[in-house]
């Protein structure tokens, strides 16, 4: 377009002279496009459009011309007098005014009405819009807009948008949407908040029943007459579905099927749906690609709120998931996929599945899984058990409060869980906290920290566990676990800070723990709130307790015991042995016999009894007494107990017993071989009980012979602790049927689900060789392994008591840990040393006041070998994280 140039007052070609400015009739110039420099302007004409050279002056001096065909407003010109004068258009005030005028009119600018807001006609003329109320779509919540919305998605062509001005689109049917087509709402309602109504921002689309199609919106890749074989570039901006007015249970929120790429969702929010909230599938084998998600909501959706198959190069950013009745997000072979700062709150069951067979072919790959967070799912925080070869990772996660299973917690469920994955699971920078929801109610969750089982590969770099029941959890099934340094795990409420490192497969200091070690123990831990976990220590003074300030509480066992019994549940007391007695104590122990008394830890007697010669029953020691009348009273906790005597070859004595101040009970001693006879009471109340066992009526030579009497429950975890102050390896280690000590100790006749055995420091003060030390503690093994009845069905954790100055002349310890690393590792046990732990050095644990006194049982002492509380304390700290993790 021209302008007209020239013809006001002001247009005359004039030169300076002195003073005065003189009129130069008949003068020539030029036009250029800058006061200096510039470029020449020829594309001119006269006013009457005659192309003209240059500018010439009228008879008055005058300038009158039309400028460049470029719709130029303002030129320079020069006649030659040693200066450019700047010209401007004489028509721009004309337009000006036209321009003005067509404000608010359909094909002019935009304008704001009377109501503050922008006539939707004008719209598309000025951003290429198509605005949904220009097709009829009136956003009141009342009219149905399915027809009027789909006409608007077919009028827009591949890249432009439909709009939706504030309101509430009512439909009752599938809107399809066409490949390119941006849908963009005016708000994205990501959640309806405490004191806030959905009447507050009407700002959605709403499909109400009848409703005919399974989802809101469907976007299809499919060659199938209707749609085309490659579909992509949608768009979901600033808009949200509201489904709370749909009946049934078979519509989605937004379904996708096929060759569909690179769609975008944008301050996206899909609520209440009656099935899932985001569904993915193939068609003819392919499946949607590339797709990426930016802070959308799916809020309590009645199915999943992501349910995504085969989704390849997919990227979900601030995803939330939060309140779906199923699971959260599920990813089914979603290969080369990311989720960064997504989380997933209140779901049903699992807030994230990573699911399905996400192969290793070529060009296929793992997914990453980086910032991402859970609360409160019903089951598994993370669920992974995906199939494979490619790899998932995940770093910097946070589960919280997962494994609500309905508000009772338990149930297996973990923060992180790993089950049956043959993918490589590589975690790291992982924390599990539990708790209670916000109003207090329900139970402590998760369970587990972390689950891993039956995994092929699983590399756990640096975490915080912290769970009702495990921070770590590993059955023991899994091919291959490796634990990085900062592995840190605790157990019990959210105020507990008793943190534990997790030993590694492989070894910490002192410690080793093959990969698959501890899967028939923890398998029957778990078990325990329908069933009895059995633990069977043996070992020397030691592990009985000496000089604890309660041999049956304070020492390690008794330690582990409390520990496990508050997580899975009471047990009972296990085994109050007798060599826990006067007659046996009384000898060395003077002083802790009377502080143990006091503490009710000792096994009281009245009339004569002696200790036996044999090494028969659990805890490889009984008293036997002729007189009759003679009393040895027990404490037993739990609804049964049972009392172990020895019986022989000749004539016995009546055993009698009674609970609780009961009458007596008279059971006969049967003559015949040796054999170890147990008499079991059920039916008592889960409380400590007073067991009195009694000789009857007998003559010389008839004995009854007593190991002890335990308490147990039905459910829980139980410790029994059998070990026997002086005991040494060979104590233990006959492993014929026919003898009475081994398969009673944690074998076959008195079988443990999980054995500890510790005998060492008193091998090593009798000068034991390392091939007969290892040679005893391997019939023991055999034992307990592999006679009569026993498959090996379970757990050996061999253990080396710190050696204190125990040993200062035959230098054998050394060996006996040599040998028990072989051991483990050949009968699949775990092994932690103590001495080693304790930096093989008395005087190391004398000043952490680890060693004890028996004139001050439970303080600080300078015993050669025997420990404080304290002293147990730290052993107990060294067994939890594998007994209890």
């Amino acid at each position: 377009m021209r302008h007209q140039f020239g013809g006001s007052p002001a247009d005359y070609a004039a030169e300076r002279v002195g003073n005065q400015l003189l009129l130069r009739p008949g003068a020539t110039g030029t036009a250029w496009t800058a006061r200096t420099g510039g470029t020449q302007i020829t594309d001119l004409t006269d006013l009457a459009g005659t192309p003209i050279a240059g500018l010439t002056a009228d008879s008055d001096g005058a300038v009158a011309f039309m400028g460049p065909d470029n719709d130029t407003t303002s030129l320079y010109v020069d006649f030659g007098y040693g200066r450019r004068y700047c010209l401007t258009a004489v028509d721009t005030g004309v337009r000006l005014a036209e321009f003005i005028e067509s404000g608010g009119a359909p094909g002019g600018w935009a304008q704001l009405d009377e109501t503050g807001t922008i006539d939707p006609g004008q719209l598309p003329a000025q951003l290429d819009w198509i605005v949904a109320s220009t097709h009829g779509a009136k956003g009141d919540g009342a009219t149905d807009d399915t027809i009027a919305l789909q006409n608007a998605i077919n009028a827009c062509a591949p890249g432009g948008v439909v709009y939706l001005p504030r309101g509430v689109y009512r439909t009752t049917a599938t809107l399809d949407l066409k490949n390119g087509v941006s849908l963009v709402g005016s708000h994205a309602n990501m959640m309806v908040g405490p004191g806030m109504t959905d009447a507050d921002y009407p700002c959605y689309i709403q499909p109400t029943a009848p409703f005919t199609g399974g989802s809101v919106i469907e976007i299809i890749g499919e060659d199938d007459g209707q749609h085309p074989a490659i579909s992509g570039e949608q768009r979901l901006v600033n808009l949200m579905l509201d489904g709370s007015q749909l009946t049934g249970s078979s519509i989605d929120g937004v379904f996708a099927k096929g060759n569909v790429q690179n769609v975008v969702m944008d301050n996206f929010t899909v609520r209440q749906m009656p099935n899932n909230g985001l569904v993915t599938g193939e068609a003819g084998g392919i499946f949607p690609y590339s797709w990426r998600l930016r802070h959308v909501m799916i809020d309590n959706c009645h199915a999943n709120g992501i349910l995504f198959t085969g989704n390849t190069d997919l990227t979900l950013d601030d995803v939330q998931v939060i309140g779906c009745w199923a699971q959260g997000i599920v990813l089914t072979n979603c290969t080369n996929t990311q989720l960064i700062g997504c989380r997933t709150e209140w779901n049903g069951s699992h807030g994230y599945h990573i699911t399905g067979a996400w192969g290793d072919w070529q060009g296929s790959g793992g997914m990453q899984m980086t910032s991402c967070s859970t609360d409160r799912n019903g089951q598994h925080g993370i669920l992974i058990d995906a199939t494979g070869n490619t790899p998932i990772t995940l770093s910097n996660i946070n589960t919280r409060r997962d494994g609500r299973n309905g508000g009772a917690g338990g149930g297996q469920y973990a923060g992180l869980a790993v089950i049956g994955a043959t993918v490589p699971v590589v975690a790291d920078v992982i924390s599990c906290y539990p708790g209670v929801d916000d109003a207090g109610g329900s139970t402590n969750s998760p369970q587990y920290g972390a689950r891993l089982s039956g995994s092929t590969t699983v590399v756990l770099g640096s975490a915080t566990l912290h769970a009702a029941s495990a921070g770590l959890f590993d059955d023991g099934t899994n091919g291959s676990v490796s634990l990085g340094d900062g592995v840190l795990t605790t157990v019990g409420a959210t105020t507990s800070t008793a943190r534990r490192t997790r030993p590694r497969p492989g070894g910490d200091l002192g410690i080793y723990a093959p990969s698959g070690w501890g899967r028939f123990w923890r398998a029957k831990r778990e078990a325990a709130g329908s069933g009895l976990a059995r633990i069977v220590t043996l070992g020397g003074s030691a592990t009985q307790g000496m000089y604890a300030s309660n041999p049956r509480t304070k020492s390690w066992p008794g330690q582990l015991a409390t520990t496990l019994q508050g997580v899975y549940g009471d047990g009972g007391s296990g085994l109050q042995q007798t060599s826990l007695s006067s007659t046996i104590l009384a000898s060395g122990d003077a002083a802790a016999l009377a502080a143990w008394t006091t503490a009710g830890a000792v096994v009281t007697q009245t009339g004569t009894w002696s200790q036996g010669g044999s090494k028969y029953g659990p805890g490889v020691n009984y008293l036997y007494s002729e007189t009759t009348g003679s009393t040895l009273t027990f404490k037993a906790r739990g609804t049964s107990v049972k009392i172990y005597t020895v019986i022989g070859g000749s004539t016995r004595a009546p055993m009698l017993y009674s609970i609780d101040g009961g009458a007596d009970v008279t059971v006969t001693q049967p003559a015949g071989t040796a054999a170890i006879q147990v008499t079991t009471v059920t039916g008592l109340s889960n409380t400590t009980h007073t067991v009195v066992v009694k000789v009857g009526t007998a003559t010389a030579g008839q004995y009854v012979s007593v190991c002890g009497v335990s308490g147990e429950n039905a459910t829980g975890v139980v410790v029994h602790n059998l070990a026997l102050a002086g005991a040494r390896s060979e104590t233990f280690g006959n492993n014929a049927t026919t003898a009475l000590n081994a398969t009673w100790n944690g074998g076959v006749d008195f079988p443990g689900d999980l054995v500890i055995y510790t005998a060492g420091p008193n091998d090593a003060a009798a000068n034991t060789t390392g091939d007969a030390w290892v040679a005893n503690v391997a019939k023991w093994m055999k034992a307990v392994k592999d006679t009569g009845a026993a498959v090996g069905d379970c757990d050996i954790i061999l253990a080396l008591p710190h050696l204190g100055t125990h040993d200062v002349t035959n230098f054998k310890y050394q060996d006996y840990a040599i040998r028990g690393r072989a051991l483990a590792e050949a009968y699949g046990c775990a092994f932690v040393d103590w001495w080693t732990i304790g930096r093989n050095s008395w005087q190391y644990w004398n000043s952490l006041g680890y060693w004890g006194t028996n004139a001050g049982t439970g303080a600080a002492g300078t015993d050669s070998v025997h420990l404080s509380d304290a002293g147990f304390a730290a052993m107990a700290d060294v067994l939890l994280p594998l007994v209890a993790g």
